[in-house]
């Protein structure tokens, strides 16, 4: 009996807006402004919700006010704007204002939302609407700081997020759900008929989606949906993140269903996995060794939910971040495809170490692994048997440098990060902002002491470096070439920091420099 091969996957929060540079909505629609406009009007009155945005201070929260670009975009996906509700661009949160606001839904940049919840959950504040029925949401950070660029787009993520029922009504519909335009995408394995990346419009909003499609069914095997028989096409497919919320309110799998028949497969015999990383940041590679060939297909984004296996929290059950497509050209047996999905983890794995990056939960501490949705698929191609596909075969060999090489390249062109990013960027991954120190990081020698820190700093974390005198020595000798004169102590660490020893002994160093430097 022919499993089934609904493998489209639950698509979680992933950052497209993550680099300048590499922001802005994934797919540009010169229809969305329109499209939008007509839905916030299908909204009937009774059900438009009073929306305020709320940012942490050091005294507290402050509010964006009528005159602020974040309220124009809520007034554009449909928020209403509380009576009492200022013309400044910020003003203080007050349990006066608070109180004569009583919003119905309130917004927070997601590193303040922890916070918010709390101080809004005080006996004082929880009397409102928001905070009684749990109306308390996050705006990414990545999306807030760009906001003003792509305000319609960012507009149109959160009417998805303030009436995702609504939105995901057929009724409420303002554009047929159809293909819109396909280009091919080259593939030379010989059992693949073709490939291309498509564009299309369902639930109003443009998807982008790379199906592969076989002469013959072949066997797979793949992450979200298990081993498959007679699969007849696979591919990944991007959903922009206006229907990111309308799919976690239980709209996913007619939406998906309308996918598969838009692109006119059978959802009985193809299997796609699902992402939010951007089709046009798809990365294929290849690596071949006399008549052995392997292609592996791959969008990687790192942004929203990187973590490290066995340290961070998991919350949800849904795969799909870095999603990775292995094609060779040998008929795998059910145990090489298997054995292939742990090199392809490995792989990813070395790759995101490699390139340092950080877990979104305890980036602090720890390295990511992965991140919390990772999706592979493994075609078993035609050719020659093959029974292992592990870290001795040369077709694991194949795999393996392909994986690496693509998960690099996918992460530099969806979210614009490098190895060599600068010593703020891996700060700020870390949760550390340090901008007076950014003079000194631009000078090569205290970059590379910075550098040096970093990798110590996971070293110590894993005992595999414990004592640490003689970089304590080595940032003595730096804070004295920073200040022109000889440091015997450097300042104390701030009660209750909790950042690893090599990287607080080198901020101090850089810190207690600057400080006692010469006039």
């Amino acid at each position: 009996m022919r499993p089934k091969l609904f493998g489209v996957v639950l698509i979680v929060w992933f950052l497209v807006f993550a680099v300048p540079g590499f922001g802005g909505p994934a797919t540009e629609d010169p229809d969305l402004p329109e499209i939008l406009a007509q839905k916030v009007a299908k909204l009937p009155p009774e059900i438009r919700r009073k929306t305020i945005f709320i940012e942490s201070t050091p005294d507290g929260f402050q509010v964006a006010g009528k005159g602020s670009v974040i309220n124009s975009i809520i007034q554009k996906a449909g928020g209403l704007s509380p009576d009492g509700l200022g013309a400044l661009e910020f003003e203080p949160l007050t349990l006066t204002l608070w109180q004569k606001l009583a919003p119905e839904v309130v917004i927070a940049r997601t590193k303040d939302l922890a916070a918010a919840k709390k101080f809004l959950g005080q006996r004082t504040w929880r009397n409102s609407p928001a905070v009684k029925n749990n109306q308390i949401f996050d705006f990414p950070d990545g999306l807030v700081d760009v906001a003003k660029d792509h305000q319609t787009y960012f507009s149109a993520w959160l009417a998805g997020t303030l009436y995702a029922k609504e939105f995901g009504q057929s009724k409420n519909l303002v554009r047929p759900e159809a293909k819109l335009s396909s280009k091919p995408l080259k593939l030379e394995m010989p059992y693949v008929e073709n490939a291309t990346i498509v564009d299309s419009r369902i639930l109003d909003f443009v998807h982008r989606s790379l199906v592969i499609r076989f002469k013959k069914p072949l066997d797979v095997i793949s992450t979200s949906a298990g081993p498959l028989q007679d699969v007849e096409a696979v591919g990944n497919s991007y959903s922009p993140a206006p229907t990111w919320p309308i799919y976690h309110q239980g709209n996913f799998d007619t939406s998906m269903a309308k996918l598969y028949e838009v692109l006119g497969l059978n959802k009985e015999k193809a299997s796609l996995l699902g992402t939010g990383a951007d089709l046009n940041n798809l990365v294929v590679t290849t690596r071949k060794y006399k008549d052995l060939v392997v292609t592996t297909l791959i969008t990687a984004g790192v942004e929203g939910n990187a973590i490290r296996a066995g340290s961070d929290e998991g919350a949800f059950v849904e795969p799909g971040t870095i999603n990775i497509i292995v094609l060779a050209n040998r008929r795998l047996t059910p145990g090489a495809m298997a054995n292939a999905i742990i090199y392809v983890t490995e792989a990813k794995t070395a790759a995101l170490w490699e390139m340092d990056i950080r877990s979104v939960q305890t980036g602090l501490e720890n390295p990511a692994t992965g991140t919390g949705t990772d999706s592979i698929v493994v075609v078993s191609g035609e050719g020659k048997k093959a029974t292992w596909s592990g870290g001795h075969a040369k077709l694991g060999q194949l795999i393996a440098e392909s994986v690496k090489a693509g998960v690099i390249e996918a992460i530099y062109k969806q979210n614009g990060k490098t190895p060599q990013r600068s010593v703020q960027k891996r700060l700020a991954e870390r949760g550390q902002y340090c901008p007076e120190l950014s003079p000194l990081f631009d000078i090569p020698r205290y970059q590379g002491f910075m550098e040096m820190a970093f990798s110590l700093s996971d070293a110590h974390r894993f005992g595999q470096a414990i004592d640490l005198t003689a970089f304590e020595s080595l940032a003595l000798i730096v804070a004295g070439e920073i200040a022109g004169k000889p440091i015997l102590k450097l300042e104390d660490a701030p009660k209750g920091d909790k950042t690893p020893a090599p990287l607080s002994i080198a901020l101090r160093a850089l810190k207690t420099g600057q400080k006692n430097r010469k006039p």
